[in-house]
């Protein structure tokens, strides 16, 4: 297993090495890290015209397994000009792991003096410290290889600054050998905003089956942060978490997971 890559690729399979470890099992891979597939995978899918991702909606029906072979079957299920859309499946051998569905619209310049501007500028990601001022999160106990290693995790104390923040950025390839691709880049955070807020379970957990996202665009630079609260309805076990997505430019997209609140039994 290579130490600087998400994945290996074998044959026309893609292999998670340690450094996808998510937080729920030591044998499943974090959600951000099939994102980060996910979006590598998708740029490989041609577009009649040039095209970027609009809308990434993700169900993780299974637990995606460490160390063994995902295939990713996509399919166009909507051809155009201005938009197409895909979906994607994830398996193993004996399983579907992730379905996907992508949304991908058309790229071209429409800029100009008349050009409607959008309802607001407002960036909650000014209203938390750059990356620069914050500690990695490297030292925090129990957190999985992908958050400590893989990932430059860097999260707000909500005390302190008023506001549930965090900035990522990938540390190491997606796949080995090839560069990281802007999809990949967009895509990683979108599983972050799991939990965005909590510091404490207090002896539960709050697994994400699903992770929802809208984008306007590619993001600029290494970093994105995202801002935004959790909120849970303990009668019925259920949670979200949303977000804004921004960079060094301003808001990029919202983000969002469900949660299946639940007793911790070890």
């Amino acid at each position: 297993m290579v130490d600087d890559a998400l994945y290996e690729p074998d044959g026309d399979a893609f292999v998670g090495t340690p450094l996808t470890e998510g937080g729920w099992s030591p044998d499943a891979q974090s959600g951000g890290a099939v994102l980060a597939l996910l979006g590598h995978v998708i740029e490989d899918v041609p577009t009649l015209t040039p095209m970027s991702l609009s809308r990434l909606t993700v169900d993780l029906v299974r637990p995606v397994p460490i160390g063994r072979p995902l295939r990713i079957e996509p399919m166009v299920v909507r051809e155009g000009k201005k938009i197409q859309v895909v979906d994607l499946r994830v398996f193993t051998e004996d399983a579907d792991h992730v379905r996907a569905r992508v949304l991908r619209i058309r790229d071209a310049d429409v800029d100009g003096t008349d050009v409607p501007e959008s309802s607001t500028d407002a960036d909650p990601a000014r209203h938390m410290p750059p990356p620069a001022d914050l500690d990695p999160a490297d030292d925090l106990p129990g957190l999985p290889a992908f958050l400590r290693t893989a990932l430059d995790f860097r999260r707000t104390d909500s005390a302190r600054h008023d506001v549930n923040g965090i900035w990522t950025r990938l540390r190491v390839a997606v796949v080995a050998g090839e560069p990281v691709r802007a999809t990949s880049r967009v895509a990683v955070p979108m599983d972050v905003v799991n939990l965005i807020g909590i510091r404490d379970l207090r002896g539960f957990t709050g697994i994400n089956p699903d992770v929802s996202a809208h984008v306007v665009r590619p993001p600029v630079g290494d970093w994105v942060g995202l801002v935004g609260e959790t909120v849970f309805a303990p009668d019925v076990g259920h949670g979200v978490s949303a977000a804004t997505l921004s960079d060094e430019q301003g808001v990029l997209g919202i983000t969002s997971t469900s949660q299946l609140l639940d007793r911790y039994s070890p």
